[in-house]
């Protein structure tokens, strides 16, 4: 069985980021009615595994990744989200548990600790990226990623997954093609048309199943009010450590 740390469990600074009491009522309601086609989708195919991915950076795939685990778990399923984006990760800082030891120690076999994480949301667990390793592609195609992923499955109901761009790296495509289906995000007034529909063949011709995509930064001109991701996507290149942007976990 399973066992959950529970460090980590404030609610994260960047509140109007995550779903939270605050959030419009506009945008709760465009992410159960994602959900709710999701969850058709998902257990038309018997699915557990998601992939999050985007084309290029800056399109709000995570969090959308965790948004969409938050809706999910409102329903009383248990989530897990595991940020496979093991060369920027992010899931650690929003959702304010430690970015270590996590899934590259897993996969490494640096740890036999379970590296799960209790959020401040109920039925939402946090696997982190881990260190960040030489080779991120490589530990995501792995054997042992695959045996990960069928233990996990006993103790979730829903696993979402955190991956790199489509057209940066091919971590996100090598995931999902070994998975069940993968959920491309875009991002409105920002994605390039031909941008998208390259990540989309590119996924296609190796035979990932594309369950659907989700547009970010909508504007909701009803409400008068746009839910913005891009303002936290920093201007530094994709892959690259900025000395600024590190934040360090404090228990």
């Amino acid at each position: 069985m399973l066992k959950f740390r529970m460090k980590g469990r404030s609610k994260p600074e960047r509140l109007n980021l995550v779903l939270n009491d605050e959030t419009p009522f506009a945008v709760v309601e465009a992410y159960k009615a994602a959900r709710t086609n999701f969850m058709f989708l998902l257990s038309d195919h018997n699915r557990k595994e998601v992939v999050f991915t985007s084309a290029v950076s800056e399109e709000g795939k995570t969090t959308t990744c965790i948004n969409m685990a938050i809706t999910f778990a409102q329903t009383g399923s248990k989530v897990l989200i595991i940020d496979a984006d093991m060369r920027k990760p992010r899931v650690h800082r929003l959702l304010k548990v430690p970015s270590s030891p996590g899934l590259s120690d897993r996969l490494g076999n640096l740890t036999e600790q379970e590296c799960i994480y209790a959020t401040y949301q109920p039925n939402v667990f946090v696997m982190p990226a881990g260190t960040i390793p030489p080779n991120p592609a490589e530990l995501l195609a792995s054997a042992t990623m695959q045996q990960l992923l069928e233990e996990l499955n006993e103790s979730f109901d829903h696993i979402f997954i955190d991956t790199p761009p489509v057209e940066v790296v091919t971590d996100a495509a090598v995931l999902a093609s070994r998975l069940h289906g993968l959920i491309l995000v875009a991002r409105q007034d920002y994605s390039r048309k031909e941008i998208v529909q390259s990540a989309m063949d590119s996924l296609e011709q190796i035979g990932v199943g594309i369950l659907g995509m989700l547009l970010t930064d909508v504007k909701v001109d009803r409400y008068g009010s746009r839910y913005r991701y891009s303002r936290y996507y920093g201007d530094y290149g994709y892959g690259q450590n900025d000395e600024n942007d590190e934040e360090e976990y404090e228990n």
